[in-house]
């Protein structure tokens, strides 16, 4: 005969016991974000191009822990972002009371004093910056570019030689303290830190025109022709660079091929023959 009790739970049993389980079991606190959650939360926001939202995080981190300097700077930064400059020097001021001997603020401080032309200033901060921060070749770079400014040429020179030093695989130094030889009339010099630049970055396609224009300049007409070949290798539909490497070819001789590129240089529209006069002026210019 069979047995006719059954003794599994029922789904009802089942559902009250899950229940009960549930109401007895221990309810984790809510964990409150810290002050670096803060900013990482205004980071985020902030590479993603949501400045505001950012600021409000920012905020919150520098509340919570007024002391850390990194946190005034951060928010003094997306301050500047938003063009609200009073706000983003107290920050920045805020951090530098707080910890004098940080480059970061004194850096961000001085590009605050660049944008409204305070040259003075800014070559204050920037050294200031260079000092806590000797090695940062960026820091040196920008402090040359404000030296340039304010006519002290041999400071400034001597501050990209050192970035070139300090980063002596970054094409971007090269191109600048090259840039820089040019307008002093160090044609030679000019031309060997252009050349670097593009052999550091051999994409960059306005590296190598400006070498071709540097080679134009010291009547290097065949190395100019290659230059340019490259730089339109890079990027063919550049009518400048078919003006610039036209002015090669017919200096060379080469008058078949010289007419071929200008009649692709016809085709350019204002935007480009007004920046091609501002690269050959400045290419041109000495102080």
């Amino acid at each position: 005969m069979s047995n006719t009790w059954d003794n599994s739970p029922s789904e009802v049993d089942i559902d009250g016991f899950e229940e009960r389980m549930r109401s007895d079991a221990p309810v984790a606190p809510r964990v409150e974000p810290t002050a670096y959650d803060q900013q990482e939360l205004g980071d985020a926001l902030s590479h993603e191009g949501r400045v505001r939202e950012a600021i409000v995080h920012y905020r919150k981190a520098v509340e919570m822990e007024g002391g850390n300097p990194n946190y005034h700077t951060r928010l003094g930064d997306a301050y500047a972002y938003s063009e609200d400059s009073i706000r983003a020097v107290a920050e920045y001021k805020k951090a530098l009371r707080i910890s004098p001997r940080r480059a970061e603020p004194h850096y961000s401080l001085a590009e605050i004093y660049r944008r409204y032309g305070k040259w003075t200033a800014a070559v204050e901060e920037y050294r200031k910056a260079t000092k806590f921060n000797a090695m940062n070749p960026f820091y040196r770079y920008k402090l040359g570019v404000a030296l340039w400014h304010i006519g002290l040429f041999d400071e400034a020179m001597m501050q990209l030689e050192m970035s070139v030093q300090i980063a002596p695989s970054d094409g971007f130094y090269h191109f600048w303290l090259g840039d820089m030889y040019n307008k002093l009339g160090r044609i030679g010099d000019a031309i060997i830190e252009m050349q670097q630049a593009t052999i550091f970055s051999p994409v960059d396609s306005y590296y190598s025109f400006r070498l071709g224009l540097l080679y134009i300049r010291g009547g290097y007409y065949i190395d100019a022709v290659e230059a340019l070949k490259r730089a339109l290798k890079l990027k063919p539909d550049e009518r400048p660079y078919h003006a610039v490497l036209a002015e090669a070819y017919r200096a060379c001789g080469n008058i078949e091929r010289a007419e071929r590129h200008y009649e692709y240089a016809e085709e350019m529209d204002f935007y480009d023959a007004a920046n091609l006069a501002v690269v050959r002026r400045g290419s041109e210019e000495r102080v």
